[in-house]
Protein backbone atom coordinates (compact mmCIF):
# COMPACT_ATOMS: atom_id res chain seq x y z
CA UNK A 1 0.00 0.00 0.00
CA UNK A 2 1.21 3.18 -0.66
CA UNK A 3 0.91 6.84 0.81
CA UNK A 4 -2.13 7.42 -0.21
CA UNK A 5 -3.66 4.90 1.58
CA UNK A 6 -2.12 5.96 4.85
CA UNK A 7 -2.63 9.87 4.30
CA UNK A 8 -6.50 8.70 3.55
CA UNK A 9 -6.57 7.16 6.73
CA UNK A 10 -5.17 10.08 8.61
CA UNK A 11 -7.57 12.35 6.99
CA UNK A 12 -10.64 9.51 7.94
CA UNK A 13 -9.34 9.17 11.39
CA UNK A 14 -9.12 13.12 11.56
CA UNK A 15 -12.82 13.51 10.55
CA UNK A 16 -14.17 10.89 12.49
CA UNK A 17 -12.43 12.59 15.89
CA UNK A 18 -13.55 16.51 14.70
CA UNK A 19 -17.27 15.08 14.05
CA UNK A 20 -17.09 13.03 17.80
CA UNK A 21 -15.84 16.54 19.65
CA UNK A 22 -18.05 18.46 17.83
CA UNK A 23 -21.10 16.41 19.24
CA UNK A 24 -19.71 16.60 22.51
CA UNK A 25 -19.01 20.15 22.09
CA UNK A 26 -22.32 20.93 20.92
CA UNK A 27 -24.44 18.83 23.71
CA UNK A 28 -22.49 20.80 26.33
CA UNK A 29 -23.67 23.85 25.03
CA UNK A 30 -27.48 22.80 24.88
CA UNK A 31 -26.77 22.29 28.87
CA UNK A 32 -25.64 25.88 29.41
CA UNK A 33 -28.24 28.14 30.67
CA UNK A 34 -29.20 31.44 28.04
CA UNK A 35 -26.12 33.89 29.10
CA UNK A 36 -24.04 31.63 30.06
CA UNK A 37 -20.74 33.30 29.02
CA UNK A 38 -19.68 29.53 28.09
CA UNK A 39 -22.05 29.61 25.09
CA UNK A 40 -20.20 32.05 23.05
CA UNK A 41 -16.62 30.48 23.78
CA UNK A 42 -18.16 27.29 22.72
CA UNK A 43 -20.10 28.32 20.13
CA UNK A 44 -16.46 29.73 18.32
CA UNK A 45 -15.01 26.55 19.06
CA UNK A 46 -17.73 24.41 17.26
CA UNK A 47 -17.43 26.99 14.39
CA UNK A 48 -13.37 26.26 14.10
CA UNK A 49 -13.95 22.54 14.45
CA UNK A 50 -16.93 22.71 11.70
CA UNK A 51 -13.90 24.61 9.44
CA UNK A 52 -11.45 22.43 9.60
CA UNK A 53 -14.11 19.25 9.04
CA UNK A 54 -15.04 21.15 5.71
CA UNK A 55 -11.72 21.32 4.49
CA UNK A 56 -10.85 17.64 5.52
CA UNK A 57 -13.99 16.68 3.75
CA UNK A 58 -12.59 18.33 1.10
CA UNK A 59 -9.15 16.98 1.18
CA UNK A 60 -10.64 12.78 2.09
CA UNK A 61 -12.58 13.68 -1.99
CA UNK A 62 -9.39 14.70 -3.83
CA UNK A 63 -7.61 11.63 -1.99
CA UNK A 64 -10.35 9.15 -2.99
CA UNK A 65 -10.02 10.39 -6.57
CA UNK A 66 -6.87 9.47 -6.47
CA UNK A 67 -7.05 6.24 -5.08
CA UNK A 68 -9.89 5.37 -7.49
CA UNK A 69 -7.13 6.23 -10.68
CA UNK A 70 -4.70 4.19 -8.56
CA UNK A 71 -7.42 1.08 -8.40
CA UNK A 72 -8.29 1.86 -12.21
CA UNK A 73 -4.85 1.99 -13.61
CA UNK A 74 -3.72 -0.96 -11.16
CA UNK A 75 -0.72 1.06 -9.71
CA UNK A 76 0.59 -0.96 -7.09
CA UNK A 77 0.68 2.44 -4.74
CA UNK A 78 -3.25 1.80 -4.72
CA UNK A 79 -4.53 0.55 -1.72
CA UNK A 80 -5.52 -2.86 -1.00
CA UNK A 81 -7.90 -2.95 1.92
CA UNK A 82 -10.58 -0.46 2.95
CA UNK A 83 -10.00 3.00 4.80
CA UNK A 84 -10.82 1.20 8.26
CA UNK A 85 -8.66 -1.64 7.63
CA UNK A 86 -5.79 0.04 6.83
CA UNK A 87 -3.73 0.18 9.96
CA UNK A 88 -2.30 3.93 11.27
CA UNK A 89 1.04 3.96 12.59
CA UNK A 90 1.04 3.50 16.45
CA UNK A 91 4.48 6.22 16.24
CA UNK A 92 1.47 8.45 14.74
CA UNK A 93 -1.26 7.87 17.47
CA UNK A 94 1.41 8.14 20.27
CA UNK A 95 2.52 11.44 18.65
CA UNK A 96 -1.19 12.65 18.68
CA UNK A 97 -1.87 11.49 21.45
CA UNK A 98 0.65 13.41 23.46
CA UNK A 99 -0.42 16.80 21.65
CA UNK A 100 -3.85 15.92 22.73
CA UNK A 101 -2.44 15.51 26.63
CA UNK A 102 -0.31 18.59 25.76
CA UNK A 103 -3.67 20.85 25.12
CA UNK A 104 -5.20 19.71 27.83
CA UNK A 105 -2.89 20.36 30.24
CA UNK A 106 -2.24 24.11 28.85
CA UNK A 107 -5.95 24.80 28.05
CA UNK A 108 -7.81 26.59 30.78
CA UNK A 109 -9.97 24.55 33.24
CA UNK A 110 -13.90 24.10 32.00
CA UNK A 111 -12.61 25.79 28.53
CA UNK A 112 -14.00 24.72 24.93
CA UNK A 113 -10.41 24.12 24.06
CA UNK A 114 -10.07 21.97 27.22
CA UNK A 115 -13.30 19.79 26.22
CA UNK A 116 -11.68 19.33 22.75
CA UNK A 117 -8.74 17.76 23.88
CA UNK A 118 -10.45 15.60 26.60
CA UNK A 119 -12.37 14.01 24.11
CA UNK A 120 -9.28 13.62 21.76
CA UNK A 121 -7.07 12.24 24.55
CA UNK A 122 -9.35 9.44 25.22
CA UNK A 123 -10.23 8.33 21.54
CA UNK A 124 -6.42 8.62 20.96
CA UNK A 125 -6.18 6.21 24.07
CA UNK A 126 -8.37 4.13 23.29
CA UNK A 127 -6.63 3.96 19.24
CA UNK A 128 -3.33 3.27 20.69
CA UNK A 129 -3.99 0.45 23.22
CA UNK A 130 -5.91 -1.42 20.18
CA UNK A 131 -3.30 -0.64 17.74
CA UNK A 132 -0.83 -2.09 21.01
CA UNK A 133 -2.70 -4.85 21.28
CA UNK A 134 -2.99 -5.61 17.19
CA UNK A 135 0.82 -5.66 16.69
CA UNK A 136 0.83 -7.97 19.47
CA UNK A 137 -0.46 -10.26 18.20
CA UNK A 138 1.05 -10.08 14.99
Amino acid sequence: MGDTGQALRQTSDALLRDLDVLATIEAEKRSLEPGDPRLVQLAERIEEIAQRVLVGSVRQRQLTEVVTEQVETASPDAPDAPIEDTPRQIQAILADWREAERRATAAPHDSAEAAEAQVLVAQLRDEYRRAHEAAREH
